[in-house]
């Protein structure tokens, strides 16, 4: 057989945790948004904005490596390698594969990523007399060595004897056509992005207003004790809450520019689909002045 092979990482309990941190970090934010917009003291409203500045902070990358792992493929065909990992990507012709062994054949121990989660094994180690490796695996357990020219990767496919007689059978074929090499990183993603005139200055317009709506809150706040924030399903203005729960608004305001954000990398990374980013960021533009104006019609209706 000469038609490549797929070779998924081991899935099931990454995808577990990573989906229950992702979901876990979901209900933080929506639980410390609930409780800071009932707080009605300024020490209170802070800490409940705790679980929220975490789920900003935590979500997107605990978020993206659940996608990473979800999409994520080796892929072994006569004439190289392809790995996939989320916005991560490798092609490493054959002829650049000095060798391919399990880790645990090694003469020394192969040191894992410093900080790395179930799931998600990612990151880079040094290691003397072998130099870099790069971690694109899923679990520390049954780790494939591939050894390039340059360095080596740590993978983890499910199977892990497939992988190795896939190799070797591939090996003994020999390669017609080796593969273009080609590294593909987030970084390149997101330069690719920032020399895009149009995709920059949506992006700087949406950052630029959300900035404003912070600085906008922050110089209302000192300015009113209490404000109103909206009306109840009668129809009459809300009961008053302490000025210091405009604060919210910028809070919700972030959550959109991050959803927005990566939902526009998403469609970006293909030319067919490029059209779409651009009109989500374009959209995105317009969440942060409706905040704006939101500020406005709350301070002129307390």
């Amino acid at each position: 057989m000469n038609e490549p092979q797929n070779f998924p990482p081991e899935r099931n309990l990454g995808l577990i945790f990573l989906a229950a941190a992702t979901v876990l970090l979901v209900i933080m934010g929506g639980w410390g948004i609930w409780q800071a917009s009932n707080a009605v003291i300024g020490p209170v409203f802070l800490f409940s904005l705790v679980p929220v500045v975490l789920a900003l902070a935590l979500g997107p990358l605990v978020g993206y490596r659940f996608y990473a792992l979800l999409m994520a493929n080796y892929v072994i065909e006569r004439d190289g390698l392809r790995l996939h990992w989320g916005l991560r990507a490798e092609v490493i012709p054959m002829d650049v594969v000095k060798w391919i062994r399990p880790a645990k054949d090694m003469d020394i121990a192969i040191p894992l990523p410093r900080l790395y989660l179930p799931g998600s094994v990612l990151g880079r180690r040094r290691i003397p007399d072998y130099g870099e490796v790069e971690f694109l695996a899923s679990t520390a357990d049954n780790l494939i060595l591939i050894a390039t020219t340059e360095r080596i990767f740590a993978v983890s496919p499910d199977d892990p004897q497939g992988f190795l007689q896939a190799y070797r059978r591939f090996t003994e074929l020999g390669s017609l056509t080796p593969l273009e090499a080609q590294s593909v990183y987030l970084t390149f993603l997101l330069a690719r992005v920032w020399d895009d005139h149009i995709a920059r200055y949506l992006l700087l317009v949406d950052i630029v207003l959300s900035l404003a709506l912070l600085v906008s809150v922050s110089l209302a706040i000192p300015s009113r004790q209490q404000v109103t924030l909206g009306f109840n399903p009668s129809g009459a203005l809300r009961d008053l809450v302490p000025s210091i729960q405009l604060f919210l608004l910028p809070v919700l305001n972030a959550f959109f520019l991050i959803a927005n954000l990566v939902a526009g990398l998403y469609f970006y990374r293909r030319d067919e689909s490029r059209t779409l980013a651009y009109l989500i960021w374009g959209c995105g533009v317009a969440t942060p002045a409706l905040f704006m104006a939101g500020v406005l019609f709350i301070l002129q209706a307390s």
